[in-house]
């Protein structure tokens, strides 16, 4: 585990979550959506609020046990908005974020990792070659709370489309794997999967309290990590809240108000929706998809080789 920094695990771990259900398989038999379902229900809807350092809403909905997961998070930070759409399909992330208006960009050619990338430049209307970033963005001097400080004026979404490199990995090592291997190697990919859901940095460092928390009429099984000022509440392998303090003492509380486990949902829930600016688009000759993939396998390798290793 240690060739895998702290911040490896937790952009794999918000990026990709897996866990599967309970019922009995045979693993010689099971395909990779038997063996990897993110949540222990089929479909769900929930709505989160966040209260203290940051402040909003979050919406989760999922379908295929978690094959398919939508969130849209809204929140606010220290006057500053906070927008997210996260896309999760079996083949693909989609993710957009709401940043400041860029006016200005600028296109790096050059350098062996970007090649092949590509952008839209919002201001061309067109793709064009590169990794960009902005070098001006729509912002002024304002006084805020009697300081002065330069602020953001305009806002604007910018989205990315990559394949989904930990499902890419998990598949490769599935369907490779043969129908012995698979016996013991289901149990342990539930156990991976479970552990993701939680949360990797925390799953071995976790106490399961004797308490339980009643959450959006949920009995919600109450984790506290040690040495941390980290608590986490979880129900059908989904966190359904969360409390963490920082070592500056700033708090920011999750907790779910709504969840719904038959929602309405049709193919119109998992678009783009059509009024958002055309992705930056990834495919796995690129640079960032290599990162992933790296990252991916080093992580599932490890666990698994230690796993069976100790068996």
């Amino acid at each position: 585990m240690k060739e895998v920094n702290m911040k490896t695990y937790k952009y794999i771990i918000f990026s990709f979550l897996f866990a599967c259900g309970g019922e009995k398989i045979d693993w010689a038999k099971a395909s990779i959506e038997d063996a990897y379902r993110p949540y222990g229900i089929e479909k769900g809807y929930i709505e989160y609020k966040y209260t203290g350092e940051e402040e909003g809403k979050e919406t989760l909905v999922f379908k295929d046990w978690g094959h398919w997961q939508l969130r849209i998070k809204e929140t606010q930070s220290q006057n500053v908005p906070r927008k997210r759409f996260e896309l999760i399909t079996p083949s693909e992330i989609v993710n957009y974020q709401y940043s400041c208006k860029c006016v200005e960009y600028k296109i790096v050619k050059d350098g062996e990792e970007n090649k092949g990338i590509y952008y839209y430049d919002t201001l061309k209307g067109e793709y064009v070659p590169g990794n960009p970033y902005c070098i001006k963005q729509r912002r002024e001097i304002k006084e805020v709370s009697g300081i002065k400080q330069l602020v953001c004026v305009e806002y604007d979404w910018e989205g990315s489309i990559r394949p989904n490199a930990m499902y890419y990995v998990l598949s490769t090592i599935w369907d490779t794997a043969s129908p012995k291997t698979r016996q013991k190697l289901g149990p342990l990919m539930k156990q991976f999967a479970k552990e993701m859901s939680i949360g990797f940095l925390y799953a071995s460092a976790i106490v399961e309290m004797p308490t339980k928390k009643d959450i959006a009429g949920k009995k919600a099984t109450f984790y506290k990590v040690q040495n941390k000022d980290i608590r986490l509440f979880l129900w059908k392998d989904i966190i359904l809240g969360s409390e963490v303090i920082s070592e500056t003492g700033k708090k920011i509380i999750v907790e779910a108000l709504k969840v719904d486990e038959n929602p309405k949902i049709t193919d119109e829930t998992f678009k783009i929706p059509a009024d958002f600016p055309p992705p930056v688009k990834y495919d796995t000759a690129s640079f960032i998809f290599k990162k992933e993939k790296n990252l991916a396998e080093q992580l599932v390798n490890i666990y698994l080789s230690e796993k069976m290793g100790a068996k």
